[in-house]
């Protein structure tokens, strides 16, 4: 049986290239605006919006772009990475690695969880940067700043930085539905079109597909409003009804949602499409 680190660092490499590629794009759109918006002079330019407007400059407009772009270029990635995840799930030549259907789909998802660590990381880094630029062209000083958005300022707590670290299992929750989810579509669409008599036609498979993902979406909301609903119960019943933490709950729903989901995925994956795959 192969092991998890040689076959982790084979999916790790295969899909960093598209990280690359997204932050090479986005790099470069970034750049060509920047430029347009700079020879323009547009003072008014919308993307400072997204920034403090307190001066006009450069440094403010390349991260008010950055902020922009990140959020089309996650996305992107994002719909890369499942592409991706679900050509290795049916790859014939994944197959021939020796090690089970559910070792690999496990390894299969974690490699893309990474990769989304990785890219945003990366963002993140040169967001700073650029930020720390800004501040420096500004003659202004980071420290007092960094102190204030962390609440440092007033003493130390941990509790100051839970609001960042619950966005980030947001996130990482938000990047697990989706590629349980998206594997989940994928493995049923194919189960049941193997079992139709036929040729299964690419037709055929959208048809089921779309059917699938708007079923599950209108459960996912029905689910969500009942958790929501028993959620705000239980705060009131023990006196906290001027506070619900929506993040906290949307953050359970994904993390639950996705061991779910992987349940069904691996299911799917060992009992009928790897049988399938075999038998061709």
């Amino acid at each position: 049986m192969t092991g998890f680190k040689p076959l982790f660092k084979q999916m790790f490499l295969q899909k960093v290239r598209y990280a690359h590629l997204v932050l090479l794009v986005q790099t470069f759109a970034v750049l060509f605006m920047t430029i347009i918006s700079w020879l323009t002079n547009d003072e008014g330019n919308i993307f400072i919006f997204f920034y403090n407007p307190r001066d006009y400059n450069l440094f403010d407009l390349i991260l008010g772009l950055g902020w922009v772009t990140t959020i089309f270029a996650d996305i992107v990635f994002v719909a890369l990475l499942c592409w991706q995840n679900e050509k290795i799930n049916l790859s014939q030549t994944w197959r021939l690695v020796p090690v089970s259907s559910i070792k690999m789909w496990l390894i299969n998802i974690f490699s893309s969880l990474i990769q989304c660590v990785y890219i945003f990381v990366i963002q993140l880094a040169i967001g700073f940067v650029v930020l720390l630029l800004d501040f420096l062209s500004s003659h202004e000083n980071l420290a007092p700043e960094i102190k204030s958005f962390f609440g440092l300022s007033r003493g130390y707590s941990w509790s100051d930085f839970w609001p960042f670290l619950e966005f980030l299992l947001y996130l990482v929750g938000i990047c697990l539905i989706i590629f349980t989810f998206v594997s989940f579509a994928d493995l049923l669409t194919r189960t049941i079109t193997d079992q139709l008599p036929g040729k299964n036609t690419t037709g055929i498979k959208i048809l089921v597909m779309a059917i699938l993902v708007i079923v599950a979406v209108i459960i996912a909301f029905r689910f969500n409003d009942q958790m929501t609903v028993m959620y705000i119960r239980h705060a009131m019943k023990n006196g906290n009804e001027g506070y619900v933490d929506i993040i906290a709950i949307a953050i359970a729903e994904f993390f639950g949602g996705s061991v779910l989901l992987g349940i069904i995925d691996s299911y799917l994956m060992h009992k009928f499409v790897e049988p399938r795959m075999v038998n061709r």
